[in-house]
């Protein structure tokens, strides 16, 4: 049976998509389409351009250890947005970090391939600030489901759309891309099993890490910001009919900020187990 897998936004709670990957691998099932939005969408997007899970791994272990040496702070913006507001001017400052060096080296690791030269089915969302829309990015048209609210769009270049479903709002910039203005999206979906049955796929593994995480004591923008958009993407969960075939909540580990690197790992191995744990349900559904 043919299965597509959806993937969770979550802060650094996403790698544990990459150890369900590994657990699905291990007995020989691979998905036939992705979807992810946030994290989710970053290692949806990395699969789909054909890096395999044991690849992923070694990428998030990476990513543990040197993975702050992405961040590029906005620093002129930074520096004179408080000025700006004190005299009521308007600031050119929309996000702390660029998010630059992310999207260059996700550019690295893809060969800067479209989405058009994607074979496997891919859906990856993001928000545009300028119509309110989801905008639902696709490697093809070919038979989608019209969804209100939704915009799909193929031919963009992989990196700029992972860029973009993980610009988490004032913590980094938007992504501007064909006059949209692009920001995080788990704002509207963050787990797009919808948008994955929309394209064709009716059955559908999801895997939900987006559960808001433990409030660090010392709190800063950056923890209010995505602590404020996980508590939002929980109420619209449960707003939201989505249609999966079988939802997996690994267990994960008490994480303490959104960007608190080291823990993907543990995050990692939490997916990977709790995806062993469930497999004789998968292979029950999906292995058929």
């Amino acid at each position: 049976m043919s299965f597509g897998l959806a993937l969770a936004g979550g802060g650094i709670r996403g790698a544990a998509h990459v150890g369900v990957l590994l657990a699905l691998e291990e007995n020989g099932l691979k998905p036939d389409a992705v979807a992810g939005t946030s994290a989710g969408g970053i290692i949806a997007g990395l699969y789909a351009s054909g890096i395999s899970a044991q690849e992923l791994s070694k990428i998030v272990r990476e990513m543990a250890v040197k993975g702050a040496s992405f961040a590029d702070p906005d620093v002129r913006g930074i520096l004179s947005l408080i000025p700006k507001l004190l005299f009521r001017k308007e600031s050119a400052c929309s996000g702390l970090l660029k998010g630059d060096l992310m999207e260059k080296y996700l550019r690295e690791l893809t060969g800067g391939r479209v989405l058009r030269e994607i074979s496997m089915r891919t859906v990856i969302p993001a928000v545009d600030l300028c119509t309110g829309l989801t905008v639902a990015f696709t490697n093809s048209l070919f038979g989608l489901r019209p969804i209100h609210g939704v915009k799909w769009v193929t031919g963009a270049r992989l990196s700029e759309v992972m860029r973009a479903t993980s610009a988490l709002p004032a913590v980094f910039r938007p992504k501007m891309l064909d006059g949209m203005c692009l920001v995080d999206g788990g704002v509207a979906d963050v787990l797009p099993v919808d948008l994955l049955i929309a394209a064709g796929e009716p059955n559908v593994l999801a895997v939900d890490v987006s559960e808001y995480y433990k409030m660090p004591e010392r709190i800063n923008l950056l923890e209010v910001a995505s602590h404020s958009l996980a508590i939002m993407e929980t109420k619209l969960r449960q707003c939201m009919t989505r249609g999966e075939k079988l939802l997996l909540n690994p267990g994960l580990p008490d994480t303490e900020g959104v960007l608190n690197l080291p823990q993907m790992t543990e995050c990692m191995e939490a997916g990977y187990f709790s995806a062993k744990k469930a497999m004789p349900r998968i292979k029950r559904i999906f292995g058929s």
